[in-house]
């Protein structure tokens, strides 16, 4: 903690350090809804850069290493027991384009190491094809994380969401931490060359789904079925392939199984999402009277 309050007084923009040291979350708390609410650009920036670096400082210690942090509402913490965790916020930008952030903290010989994941997905060609570093990650907001595999060095399988205005994606990736406590993104972990309408020219380092910025989509872990259980997404017309601003869920479900250290694929699964909603033919009509229908 004192290595803490040190770096926060020696900040030059932090005139506030104690209020900050005095209640760290509390501070994140306030700070992490400037990120989203506040109607300046220049002000969300501000604050998202604030709220990174007193998080980055917060974490490195054994204190904030452990704070659930359950009150920093604009970001989500994932953790694997006392090795690693994993923190993921957005901030819209000046276009209202929402830019991710993230860090990694994790525990090694030498202490905890804190590590900046830099938002690369508007420039990344091909990502499903590469192992990114955390200076080129494929931002998402992560809310599962998936520990597969053997117990003694298991697989990290994270569940993510990017959104946007027009195309929203969810990402199924693969962390990875080395000895010296750095990230790294992706693996060669997932058994199918077809997936939804993709057909994949090498194996996949991690799988992205796309849709209507207008349309929900799940993809969530069944503790129950073991299963990554997916929507399956679609156009509403074939000539629309590829135009994934078009797409969404088609009411069938897809899912992912693990098995001898791989994700495969299982298609048309038999999934009850407790939804209960009437389907209605589209040619039948909804607004006759009484007796008529």
């Amino acid at each position: 903690m004192k290595y803490f309050l040190f770096t926060l007084f020696t900040l030059p923009f932090f005139s506030f350090g104690q209020e900050i040291a005095s209640s760290p979350e509390k501070f994140l708390a306030e700070t992490g809804k400037e990120i989203l609410a506040n109607s300046e650009y220049a002000k969300r920036q501000a604050a998202c850069d604030t709220f990174l670096a007193v998080l980055k400082n917060y974490i490195s210690t054994d204190e904030g290493f452990n704070d659930p942090l359950k009150s920093v509402t604009s970001m989500l913490r994932l953790d694997y027991e006392d090795e690693f965790r994993i923190y993921t916020w957005q901030m819209p930008d000046a276009d209202f384009k929402y830019v991710k952030y993230g860090l990694v903290a994790a525990t090694t010989r030498k202490g905890i190491v804190v590590t900046e994941l830099n938002d690369g997905s508007r420039m990344l060609m091909e990502p499903e094809y590469k192992n990114l570093k955390p200076d080129n990650w494929y931002g998402a907001i992560y809310y599962k994380l998936i520990p597969v595999g053997k117990k003694r060095n298991p697989t990290f399988t994270l569940l993510g969401f990017a959104p946007d205005e027009t195309l929203n994606k969810k990402v199924i990736d693969v962390i990875s931490i080395d000895n010296r406590g750095r990230p790294r993104f992706g693996d060669k972990v997932f058994r199918f060359d077809e997936f939804m309408d993709k057909t994949y020219r090498k194996p996949p380092q991690r799988i992205i789904l796309s849709y209507g910025g207008k349309y929900a989509a799940s993809v969530r872990w069944n503790e129950d079925k073991e299963m990554i259980i997916m929507d399956h997404l679609s156009p509403p017309d074939s000539k629309l392939k590829g135009v994934y601003s078009t797409y969404g869920p088609d009411m069938s479900y897809d899912a992912l199984v693990w098995e001898k250290d791989w994700w495969h694929l299982k298609t048309e699964v038999k999934f009850d999402s407790r939804q209960n909603i009437p389907i209605v033919p589209p040619n039948k009509p909804t607004d006759l009277p009484p007796g008529k229908k």
